[in-house]
């Protein structure tokens, strides 16, 4: 944990991403999913700012992605709220991959080609990705106090930020592309690059950590009780692109 804790600080100290992942790999090999909860928890506790953290939170994921050890995650029947999330990613991931499908046409267009249909098209999937609110949502407002409960403070706090500017990154997309006029090719191209591609690359980016950090936690932290609170209360907030079919209940009364 002191090493993971020290090659951390030396990304806030300026270090690259790539470099201290091949520490890492050369010093640690696969790190245990709750030690790095537990590192970045330890890091804001001793006085590293949260907004610190929230501002390298993907430098943190580059460096930590493929290192983390999910050998001993617990698997999750469809019902339950962590397979609804995952689910949930999954179409996220279905639209991300239909949208760079169209940015890479963009791309291969001429200035004077007609973009009109494209541009249809990202509308229509960054409107499905739009939904990821409600996964938010209930993340935020379910899930996180329970772990607040159990003390794990600081990473839904960097959690939740970086949730806000995601949505901030799905709405100014939304925005360019309802403006009054279809851009050409080539203003179509410059805003896919300061708009388009940084959201779908926080949307990706979030899936990463839930997916691999904060789900395998809360599998370890709450309880069955915790979980089928969190399963009744989540269809009053909404679901993301997938709604689960079948209605789980704990094993226990």
């Amino acid at each position: 944990k002191a090493l993971l804790k020290h090659l951390i600080l030396q990304l806030h100290k300026g270090q690259s991403a790539p470099i201290v992942k091949q520490q890492l790999i050369r010093l640690l090999g696969k790190i245990p999913y709750n030690l790095v909860v537990e590192t970045e928890q330890e890091l804001i506790s001793e006085g590293l700012p949260t907004q610190e953290v929230l501002k390298l939170c993907d430098v943190h994921g580059e460096a930590l992605k493929g290192m983390v050890d999910l050998s001993q995650v617990k698997p999750v029947p469809p019902g339950h709220p962590v397979h609804t999330f995952q689910q949930e990613n999954a179409a996220l991931k279905k639209e991300i991959s239909k949208i760079k499908l169209v940015l890479d046409q963009i791309e291969d267009l001429s200035s004077k080609s007609n973009i009109d249909p494209l541009w249809s098209d990202l509308r229509l999937h960054f409107n499905n990705i739009l939904e990821v609110d409600k996964h938010y949502r209930r993340k935020e407002n379910l899930l996180f106090p329970y772990l607040e409960k159990y003390g794990i403070t600081g990473p839904p706090t960097v959690m939740w930020g970086k949730d806000n500017e995601i949505r901030h990154l799905i709405k100014g997309a939304i925005e360019s592309l309802e403006g009054v006029t279809v851009p050409d090719a080539n203003e179509a191209r410059a805003v896919s690059q300061w708009s388009f591609k940084p959201a779908i690359t926080a949307v990706d980016e979030m899936i990463y950590k839930e997916e691999e950090i904060l789900f395998p936690m809360c599998l370890d932290t709450l309880t069955d009780q915790e979980w089928f609170e969190i399963e009744r209360q989540s269809g009053e907030i909404g679901y993301c692109l997938y709604r689960p079919e079948e209605l789980w209940k704990p094993g226990e009364k």
